[in-house]
């Protein structure tokens, strides 16, 4: 009887669907969630043959595509400038200009192989960890090293204030050294720090450690006697510990006071522009100028909100249950306008507006996260039986039930004439 309604309702769709496309205009066709097809002429070209194959093109030249073969399997994704790149399992290739033989390319198989030409830096290059490598921007890194780790192991920062540290048998010795910044260490036993306005070293880590703060407007010395005390004093700053890093007090010459006692399971932090109470990640309370905010169980459940003269802005997640964002752009009469927004009731509904795109609505909505364009390409349209989409300033609303198979339009205000909460709420 099941495998009968399925072929019905698959049957119906497919006669269902043009009629469906004819009115919105869009070129779409669609055959339940297995088969879809757009193209619009103005936005993107679509194909998918669920869940074997997707495909999808921006109609902005030049182009981005992205093509997925029996997702997450696979993922090719063709970027502007002739830039290509594409995942199969755990191995990736990137390729920056596919119409330039000298252009930056990699290939890898992490975490043991890599190898890639990049011109700005070194040409060629190549690693086989543990023993050797050599590549360039590495993560967040302009150059990583190592050589029969962890026998050898290097790596330097980029930017203005880019570092270099190596180290040997890591991590047991090591050392950094650039124009304004020293520091080398054989650790646990010692190790010393040196940079402007500031020196520190360590003594059977992390049984003691010291600092001395020399900078124009910052002299005083700090020590820590691990697990028993610890203290700062300063210029600026006064601090005291006990059984570091679980009972602490600072005070500072700006008029901000810290405790913690014991921490993380309680902090409080004030200052002329800031309150906040916090128990680590069990719950926490901050008010800083326009900005308040709550969480409970962080990041599970979570509250924001900003109120300016010109926008307020509010979010409050419980995830992924709920969520509830909004942004209302102020004007000089005090009048609100919705700019953007987000609701979900998880795994029911979702509904989303933007000022350029309109508003839209869907039911179900599985997939606990959003904006993963490989998910909505992919598994999306299995699970969303129902969807609806007012076009921006236009009171027409446009509903499809069953991937279009049966569809109808209702009138409604536009939704940019919704107002924002009132300032007691």
């Amino acid at each position: 009887m099941l495998r009968k309604l399925c072929i019905a309702l698959i049957l119906a769709a497919a006669w269902g669907m043009p009629a469906a496309a004819a009115r919105d205009g869009d070129g779409r066709f669609r055959l339940g969630p297995f088969f879809e097809w757009r193209d619009d002429g103005t936005e993107m070209t679509y194909l998918a043959v669920r869940p074997f194959f997707a495909w999808q093109a921006g109609a902005v030249a030049p182009e981005d595509r992205d093509m997925e073969v029996l997702w997450p399997l696979t993922h090719f994704g063709w970027r502007r400038e002739n830039a290509f790149h594409w995942r199969v399992i755990m191995s990736f290739w990137r390729d920056a200009d596919r119409q330039d033989p000298d252009s930056d390319w990699e290939f890898s198989l992490p975490p043991l192989w890599v190898n890639g030409h990049d011109r700005e830096a070194w040409g060629s290059y190549w690693g086989f960890f543990p023993f050797y490598g050599h590549l360039p921007r590495f993560i967040f890194l302009e150059d990583f090293r190592w050589a029969a780790f962890p026998a050898y192991l290097s790596y330097r920062t980029g930017g203005p204030r880019a570092i270099r540290r190596r180290y040997f048998l890591w991590p047991i010795v090591s050392a950094k050294d650039d124009p304004d910044k020293t520091r080398w260490a054989v650790w646990p036993l010692y190790g010393t720090k040196r940079e402007p306005g500031f020196s520190s070293r360590f003594v059977l880590w992390p049984f003691w450690n010291d600092y001395t703060f020399d900078a124009d407007n910052h002299h005083g010395t700090g020590w820590m006697l691990w697990p028993l005390m610890s203290r700062v004093n300063t210029d600026t700053e006064q601090g005291y510990g006990f059984i570091p890093p679980f009972f602490s007090y600072t005070k500072t010459a700006s008029g901000a006071v810290a405790y913690k006692c014991p921490w993380p399971l309680f902090e409080r932090y004030r200052d002329p522009k800031e309150s906040t109470w916090r128990s680590w990640r069990f719950w926490g309370i901050t008010h800083r100028g326009t900005r308040d905010a709550w969480w409970f169980l962080y990041p599970i459940m979570r509250h924001h909100r900003q109120r300016t003269p010109n926008v307020r802005k509010s979010y409050t997640h419980f995830w992924p249950f709920y969520t509830n964002e909004s942004v209302y752009d102020v004007g000089r009469d005090g009048s609100t306008r919705v700019e953007s927004s987000y609701f979900r009731i998880w795994p029911f509904w979702s509904s989303r507006y933007d000022e350029d795109e309109g508003w839209s609505g869907r039911a179900l909505e599985l997939f606990p996260f959003r904006d993963f364009p490989v998910v909505e390409r992919n598994l999306t349209p299995f699970w969303t039986f129902y969807s609806s989409h007012q076009k921006p300033g236009e009171r027409v609303v446009e509903h499809e039930l069953f991937w279009g198979l049966i569809s109808w339009e209702t009138d409604d205000d536009p939704y940019s004439e919704r107002s924002a909460p009132e300032e007691n709420e």
